[in-house]
């Protein structure tokens, strides 16, 4: 586990961090790196941790966020299912950045008939040197529920940093049973928490990390090419085939309580590897993080445009400001249906 002075762990479901209250702090999401580290995957890997090297180097960060799929235990793709060995060279390739790093489970991360589950992982996890987790609360569903508290020096909470697990697939099946979703007793515990946060500071603003979209994140891009003006473009494309969304078919309610709770104004996922859109809607920006895979997909290692980062920074003088880092040259603006 990551220890400083300027980073403490609260108790099983809280870390406070400081930062310079009169400094930019930099955040680089990093989403589905898909590592195999099997006998099949080692090119593949090669150019998938080039590539993270390369973002680090160009944003500088000061914290890194993983929005899942970190590791890919897939017999066919990686050749193995050991994800134990795949999480202890993922934290000992990021450990040696030496700068602080955090992370939410993916669908991906504890595959059926892998080593581990994600609690175990998570033990895993809490021994990397610069790795910032914490399994959270056991009575939640998921594993990894928690928050990192950004504060100033004399601990007043600047930003919260809020980690959840999207879970993985629906009830009674694996993969095609659908995606999961965010449950309603991990959202009571989120807005429990903000509303505490609250009462200390009436003005303060969150963000939210997880892996899988939310179904508004599809219902806002549907009214956006509709020309409803009550969503705005920020940046990126939906580059799935099909302008496909990886959602649950079950909606869920943490976006509706975000919006009425008032606290979460910024949301940061995954799990789509060639979309890149983020937008705002109802007062709530939703950002699909750049993704980095060679893996996952067949033939992803030939596409290009999705492939990078999402460098956020909180400005000194508590704005943010979002922006993708890409890899290559070029990136996709194109929203299908919108003249631009």
């Amino acid at each position: 586990m990551y220890c400083s002075d300027r980073c403490k762990q609260i108790d099983n479901e809280t870390f406070m961090l400081r930062i310079p209250k009169d400094q930019d702090f930099r955040i680089l999401q990093l989403t589905d790196l898909h590592l195999g580290f099997g006998f099949l995957s080692k090119s593949k890997d090669k150019l998938a941790q080039d590539a993270v090297k390369r973002l680090i180097e160009r944003s500088k960060p000061d914290l890194i966020v993983l929005t899942g799929d970190s590791i890919f235990p897939f017999w066919p793709r990686s050749g193995t299912m050991n994800n134990r060995k795949q999480a202890k060279k993922l934290m000992e390739f990021l450990d040696g950045f030496k700068i602080p790093y955090t992370l939410v489970f993916g669908n991906h991360d504890c595959e059926l008939g892998s080593t581990c589950n994600k609690e175990e992982l998570a033990e895993l996890y809490q021994q990397g040197a610069y790795c910032i987790f914490s399994e959270g609360r056991k009575d939640l569903t998921g594993v990894g529920n928690f928050l990192i508290e950004l504060a100033d020096d004399s601990g007043n909470v600047l930003l919260p940093l809020v980690m959840l697990d999207s879970n993985m697939y629906g009830e009674g099946g694996w993969f095609f049973s659908g995606f999961d979703h965010i449950r309603d007793d991990q959202v009571d515990w989120c807005m429990e928490r903000l509303d505490a946060l609250r009462q200390d500071d009436p003005d303060i603003k969150a963000m939210a990390f997880f892996h899988m979209p939310l179904r508004e994140f599809k219902e806002a891009y549907e009214k956006m090419k509709l020309g409803d003006p009550s969503v705005i473009y920020c940046h990126g494309s939906i580059g799935e085939k099909n302008e496909y969304f990886g959602i649950s078919k079950d909606p869920g309610t943490f976006f509706d309580r975000a919006v009425e709770n008032g606290v979460i104004k910024w949301m940061f996922c995954g799990h789509d590897h060639m979309n890149t859109l983020s937008l705002v809607y109802k007062g709530i920006r939703m950002t699909y993080g750049m993704s980095i895979d060679y893996l996952g997909y067949q033939g992803i290692q030939k596409s290009y445009i999705q492939r990078g980062g999402t460098l956020i920074t909180r400005k000194a003088d508590g704005n943010v400001d979002i922006r993708m880092v890409p890899l290559g040259p070029v990136v996709s603006t194109r929203v299908r249906g919108v003249k631009k």
